[in-house]
């Protein structure tokens, strides 16, 4: 994956702490779990134990299809989690 969509996915939950419209969270769903699908995928091989394992759990958290319904309050924390995390260890993401 092209480190400028991790970059774009980051952003992206950054934004999301802003009062938006319902289909910028329907959006950034899709691109969010699909980059942390990814990174769980790229890193399942390594021996890093741990970080697949936080990819995972955010890519079912994002999970667009099965959706989980939590109040805005509680998506903002994990919004900017998600993104730290993400730019912490993109070169695990990146080709």
């Amino acid at each position: 994956m092209p480190v400028q969509v991790i970059y774009i996915t980051a952003l992206l939950l950054f934004i999301a702490v802003l009062p938006l419209p319902a289909e910028f969270y329907n959006l950034l769903k899709i691109v969010a779990a699909g980059t942390f699908a990814w990174g769980a995928y790229r890193n399942f091989g390594k021996k890093i134990f741990l970080l697949p394992i936080v990819y995972t759990l955010f890519a079912i958290l994002y999970n667009p299809i099965m959706e989980i319904n939590l109040a805005k309050e509680f998506w903002i924390p994990i919004d900017l989690i998600a993104a730290a995390v993400l730019l912490a260890t993109k070169n695990h993401i990146a080709e």
